[in-house]
């Protein structure tokens, strides 16, 4: 029998934890596979590790990796794929925007032989205008400045086959854009809609300053077109002032005519010096990236590892091997 291994992040969920499971046991208890849950309590400070751990009581399926502090979404997905060791990994979120009920569309599009299958948001609700556009807007923007193709209205809910699992785990840098590796690794893929409903209970953990962190690490992780951007710039500003400098010569050589004005030369110094600062910003920006990766930190840091009833046995031996591997990634 084929196994499945579902990723959960969970950050302060406690509210929606009960409701999420109530939905996905039937979905669950309906296919035919070796089903494991494995939720990632990205360091919460309600009671979302409590909750779990009712869970893990009630059904042996259930599994619970906790992080030692908040690493974040990006962070929380992939100590559940390291971990993940079945056939096909399917990543959702807990707060029911993701509908359990998916996912044996989802496992119907993988038997049929996409490697990849992404859930594609074919309605929103609770979402705001500003939002719904920018995150157009900025799929737009990046599929246009990198070589990757990245597909619009696709959020971490998707299914991963074996192999691409395998590959996303050997990438281990730092600033992590899963979307944007999903999309870089290739393989066969499909797309599933659905309709994404208002959470559950409580708010969204992701505020504007997290998704212009994560939109900023996206577009330096996967183009280089900023540096170009900056070197262009800097060439046509060289040549407007080599131009402005020869006509400035032949006024005074030809017409015996002094170009005055302290106005114009102030304006040009604040533009070249504004230049010069947006230049070291951008590169700023990518030695940080370099600075991050060379550090060679680990990405998360557990401080809790928990198997269900069902990780014993030849699935167990797979976790240890999973834990033994990925110790020089969590330090755990």
């Amino acid at each position: 029998m084929k196994s499945i291994d579902i990723v959960v992040p969970a950050f302060n969920e406690e509210a929606c934890l009960p409701r999420f499971y109530e939905r996905l046991q039937p979905v669950i208890d309906a296919l035919d596979y070796e089903v494991r849950v494995i939720f990632v309590d990205d360091g919460s400070t309600d009671g979302t590790r409590r909750v779990i751990g009712e869970l893990i009581d009630r059904d042996p399926r259930i599994s619970l990796l906790r992080f030692a502090r908040n690493f974040g979404h990006q962070a929380a997905l992939t100590a559940g794929l390291d971990q993940a060791d079945a056939d096909a990994v399917i990543t959702i979120d807990a707060d029911l925007q993701h509908p359990p009920e998916k996912l044996p569309e989802l496992l119907a599009a993988w038997e049929g032989g996409a490697e990849l299958v992404s859930a594609i948001r074919a309605r929103t609700a609770d979402v705001g205008g500003f939002k719904r556009l920018s995150s157009k807007l900025f799929y737009r923007l990046l599929n246009v400045i990198s070589p990757v193709s990245l597909t619009l209205d696709s959020p971490d809910f998707r299914l991963l086959d074996r192999k691409v699992v395998e590959a996303v785990c050997a990438m281990r840098e730092q600033s992590r854009f899963l979307r944007g590796m999903y999309a870089w690794v290739g393989f066969e893929s499909a797309q599933v809609p659905y309709a994404e409903d208002a959470r559950a209970a409580g708010q969204s953990h992701y505020s504007l300053r997290a998704m212009l962190v994560l939109a900023l690490s996206a577009v330096l992780s996967f183009s280089r077109v900023p540096l170009r951007l900056a070197t262009y710039l800097g060439l046509s500003v060289s040549l407007l002032a080599f131009g402005f400098g020869v006509y400035a010569l032949s006024m005074n050589l030809v017409f015996h005519q002094v170009i005055r004005g302290w106005t114009s030369l102030a304006v040009l110094v604040s533009f070249l010096s504004g230049v010069q600062l947006l230049t070291l910003g951008v590169l700023g920006e990518y030695l940080g990236q370099v600075l991050e990766e060379t550090k060679g930190r680990p990405l998360y840091v557990l401080s809790e590892r928990r198997l269900g009833a069902a990780g014993s046995g030849a699935r167990a031996a797979g976790e240890e091997a999973a834990g033994a591997k990925s110790s020089g990634r969590e330090s755990a």
